[in-house]
């Protein structure tokens, strides 16, 4: 199991996994990748503990069949707009006799940055370090190795509501999975589908779900701003539903198979075969259709513009990066949105065969950012032994990607 990593996605709707395996010449594949229903979560809270963790065996069967693995480990993300992000600045003094600066010192440093007022029914839950700053020398990403006397760090505590994570970790431990670590759900984005190029310019990441919409600014490599919008895809299958007097269901249907932003020729009018009821059909024009989910696609994309203006950064970001099921899959998506927000518009869709869609993004990134960590907690720290360099790993960096929830877990179980 140690050659595979496991991301789990736990949607509002849905829940999406991915199983990634770094293959000998260092790249990662993704060789399985699934989704199935689930009812126990809203809002990207879990309120049904018993039917989330089914659904979370049910995620995991398909996957180990699909791969022929067991899996019994599991990365899982976190949604950035039920987390506050507070800047802090830790600082300590290098304690070793040589000046190096070892995972030990960065360990403690990150501590440091977690010495802020946190409210009773919150908990820290990571840190993401924006920077390192070694005797007043700044903008240093990886500090190990190097020579100094004093460490600081900027970074962004991450809190949640204790409550929250609680019943998310919960749902996992009862499906009988443990949880190796947890990924700030923007993060998991950023690393699947974002260029380096638009995270140092600027860029908003807008992740639409079936009843959440979560947003996220990147400027300068480092995230400026998360939060939630209480709506979703759901709101465009209510519309359908109420307007042409459908079960959601069939309603869910329409919007998946016929779904579109762009009307066809007043000519050659589409019809389209409705099940209004069990045993009763109809036919509607599909510009019907388009008009419909048009008007509230509209009224969500400008809901989302107001939010980016609400920030701050919207004069900073150079474009918008659309994923998720929500909106993205629809015809006409890129080309509205960038009548709305006046910028460059995307739909974002992992590099890997076999997961390229905007619905997996956030399962694809859990393992991207993962292997990437657990890469870089198995590099070699260069040490000075007798006058020769030799290399040795120290214990902890094989739990950098951990340490980030270090001390959380033991809170709860």
């Amino acid at each position: 199991m140690n050659e595979h990593i496991v991301g789990i996605d736990l949607g509002s709707t849905k829940i999406c996994g991915a199983v990634g395996k770094i293959a000998s010449n260092g790249k990662l594949q993704i060789i399985g990748i699934t989704s199935v229903v689930c009812s126990g979560l809203n809002k990207s809270v879990v309120i049904d503990i018993d039917s989330t963790a089914e659904s979370i065996k049910q995620c995991i069967t398909q996957l180990e069949r699909m791969t022929d693995i067991q899996i019994s480990e599991v990365y899982i993300s976190l949604p950035g707009g039920i987390c506050e992000l507070v800047r802090n600045t830790g600082m300590i003094a290098i304690s070793s006799e040589d000046r190096e600066i070892k995972q030990s010192d960065v360990d403690r440093v990150i501590e440091a940055a977690k010495l802020i007022s946190v409210p009773s029914d919150k908990e820290i839950v990571g840190v993401e370090p924006e920077q390192y700053i070694v005797d007043g020398y700044d903008n240093i990403k990886d500090p190990r190795g190097m020579s100094g006397i004093r460490l600081e760090v900027e970074a962004q505590v991450v809190m949640a509501q204790s409550t929250v994570v609680s019943n998310l970790l919960k749902s996992v431990k009862y499906a009988g999975i443990k949880v190796n670590g947890i990924v700030l759900q923007p993060s998991a984005i950023s690393e699947a589908v974002l260029r380096r190029e638009e995270k140092d310019m600027g860029i908003a990441i807008v992740d639409v779900g079936a009843e959440t919409i979560d947003i996220s600014i990147y400027k300068g490599s480092k995230i400026k701003y998360t939060s939630i919008l209480q709506l979703g895809g759901n709101n465009i299958t209510n519309d359908i539903s109420v307007c042409l007097k459908v079960p959601f269901s069939e309603a869910e249907r329409l919007k998946l198979k016929y779904g579109s932003l762009v009307k066809g020729k007043e000519t050659d009018v589409e019809k389209i075969r409705v099940k209004d009821s069990y045993d009763n059909f109809t036919d509607i024009d599909n510009n019907l259709l388009v008009d419909i989910i048009e008007a509230r696609a509209e009224e969500l994309l400008n809901l989302i513009k107001s939010n980016l203006l609400n920030s701050g950064f919207y004069k900073e970001i150079s474009g918008v990066v659309i994923v998720g099921g929500g909106i993205s899959l629809f015809r006409g998506t890129t080309e509205l949105s960038k009548e709305i927000f006046n910028k460059s518009v995307r739909i974002g869709s992992p590099d890997y065969v076999g997961a390229a869609s905007p619905l997996y993004v956030t399962a694809v990134g859990i393992v991207v950012q993962a292997a990437n960590n657990l890469k870089t907690s198995n590099s070699f720290s260069e040490e000075i032994d007798d006058g020769k360099w030799s290399k040795k790993q120290s214990k902890g960096e094989k739990n950098q990607f951990v340490a980030k929830i270090k001390g959380f877990f033991a809170d709860f179980f």
